[in-house]
């Protein structure tokens, strides 16, 4: 209560009105998790290593019979929750979608599960005006 509602009380009410009562502490904001987001330029420099990472396409099914990655792992997006299992956490994870507003929602999911995931930047429609390999 403020001090003049206070004061107020206690001029028309004769009697002190009873202190104001101290807000609770403001909810601490949960820590932002940082998608590491990589270029088409840098992926193809990775793929060649020991053990190159694994592509996770997070598109609709209709989207995945249009165009897609051969090597790529297809599980949509509002199945991962339930697919986790699929997904090895020993390997690191490229995340990509059509053009980039799923695929970074879902890295950003697995890396708060423990996963080692990046974000493919342009998401498929990059990889292939890059002349990336894919399949119709």
């Amino acid at each position: 209560m403020s001090e003049l509602l206070h004061r107020l009380r206690q001029r028309f009410f004769g009697k002190p009105a009873a202190p104001p009562r101290p807000l609770p502490p403001p909810e601490p904001e949960p820590d932002e998790i940082h998608v590491p987001e990589l270029s088409v330029a840098e992926l193809r420099e990775v793929l060649h290593i020991d053990q190159p990472p694994l592509w996770l396409d997070v598109r609709e099914p209709y989207e995945w019979r249009q165009v897609h990655l051969p090597a790529a792992l297809h599980i949509p997006m509002n199945e991962i929750p339930h697919r986790l299992a699929e997904l090895p956490q020993t390997s690191v994870i490229v995340v990509f979608c059509a053009h980039g507003m799923r695929y970074y929602d879902v890295a950003g999911y697995l890396i708060d599960h423990g996963y080692q995931a990046s974000s493919l930047a342009g998401g498929i429609a990059e990889w292939v005006r890059s002349g990336g390999e894919y399949e119709r």
